[in-house]
């Protein structure tokens, strides 16, 4: 496989994981295909399971991304935890950790974001 079908194989794979590709890593796509081939490598090699599972870690991901008030990023956590499995018990759980460590307004962001996966 060339560099070329190994980068669109993992957009592709990120796609459907995600829900979709967020326009910053379809940026650096196009601006940098090696750039972007090891972030997708990165990322693939720190979400997957290991010690944590894959939906724990992408649970993680949606309450930081939620403090940083990046309402698409954690719509693409959200979605992805939820497609490994992540139950709405644990959902809840997490936005509610996120209120002593950075306020409402981040968990705001993480229930809008929530709603917005659910809708779709």
């Amino acid at each position: 496989m060339d560099k070329d079908e190994e980068i669109k194989k993992s957009l592709e794979f990120f796609k459907e994981e995600f829900g979709k590709v967020l326009d910053p890593v379809a940026f650096i796509e196009e601006k940098n295909a090696e750039l972007c081939k090891t972030f997708l490598k990165l990322h693939e090699m720190t979400v997957n399971d290991g010690k944590i599972s894959k939906r724990y870690k992408l649970l993680m991901h949606a309450a930081v991304t939620s403090a940083l008030h990046d309402f698409e990023a954690t719509v693409m956590h959200l979605t992805g935890a939820i497609r490994a499995g992540a139950t709405e018990d644990e959902l809840l759980e997490t936005a509610f950790t996120i209120i002593p460590v950075a306020g409402m307004p981040s968990f705001a962001v993480f229930l809008s974001a929530w709603k917005k996966v659910t809708r779709t």
